[in-house]
């Protein structure tokens, strides 16, 4: 059951999802079911419509929710804070209590109750242009890492919900790291969830406060953190430490693990 300031905000959610324009990629398949030349179709599809969906967005959200974007830490931060009160409302929960598969499979079609798939993906979007917009290095790309990650990529291949060969931000120092903006949103919203109900906010509330707050603050703790050198780059010195061919294939091994 629906917190009751949640039932609201669903009610004025829904009114604002009104024509809300469909994300409409020509093969609505998990990408990772597709071949490369048909992921690679979706992916020029993302590349001719991001930025006229960033900016949909953006108005939608001003217009809406009276929440204005900046492409900083404070944009962000505010980005953030709208996040904790409507992102758990934007996934349709299921018969079992949990999101439907749709973000990634586009079953069912996203609209109706799935509408809000609409909203998340131009969520990861609108975070992915603004790290951009902080390091112009970055670029989006197709699976960036798997020509050198071989064993990481046939794992995530056969992994229902990780988003291989969707859109990620490429161009960090570090050659085995990408930045999958599409992909983190969703964990963001599927953890709101939790704020959206009784029950969950129980289950939320039995939490450290030190987990609680990492919950709440994700959206604004990634951004951060990608534009982190440290992190972006070698977040635990592994890189310094031995050749990079050697470095390379220690991160493919583990992710057999």
């Amino acid at each position: 059951m629906l917190l009751p300031q949640m039932v609201v905000r669903e009610f004025w959610l829904r009114r604002a999802l009104r024509g809300y324009p469909l994300y409409d990629p020509p093969h609505k398949l998990e990408e990772r079911l597709l071949s490369e030349e048909l992921a690679a179709d979706n992916f020029a599809y993302f590349m001719r419509v991001r930025l006229h969906r960033m900016a949909y967005f953006q108005d939608w959200l001003r217009r809406y929710f009276l929440v204005t974007l900046t492409p900083d830490i404070e944009g962000v931060h505010a980005f953030n804070r709208w996040g904790n009160k409507y992102a758990g409302l934007l996934l349709n929960v299921g018969p079992t209590g949990r999101p439907t598969g749709s973000y990634f499979t586009y079953e069912p079609v996203w609209t109706g109750n799935e509408a809000g798939c609409n909203v998340l993906f131009d969520i990861g979007i609108t975070l992915g242009e603004f790290l951009i917009a902080n390091s112009p290095k970055l670029h989006w790309d197709l699976e960036p890492t798997s020509a050198i990650l071989p064993r990481t990529a046939k794992m995530l291949k056969r992994s229902p919900g990780m988003s291989f060969q969707r859109p990620k931000l490429s161009g960090f120092d570090n050659p085995v790291w990408s930045w999958p903006a599409l992909h983190y949103v969703y964990g963001f919203a599927r953890q709101m969830t939790d704020m959206t109900t009784f029950k969950g906010l129980q289950r939320f509330r039995r939490r450290g406060k030190t987990d609680r707050r990492r919950i709440q603050d994700a959206l604004m703790d990634m951004f951060e953190r990608a534009l982190s050198d440290d992190f972006a780059t070698d977040p635990h010195g592994l890189q310094r430490e031995m050749p990079l061919a050697h470095y390379v294939k220690l991160v493919d091994m583990e992710s057999e693990g």
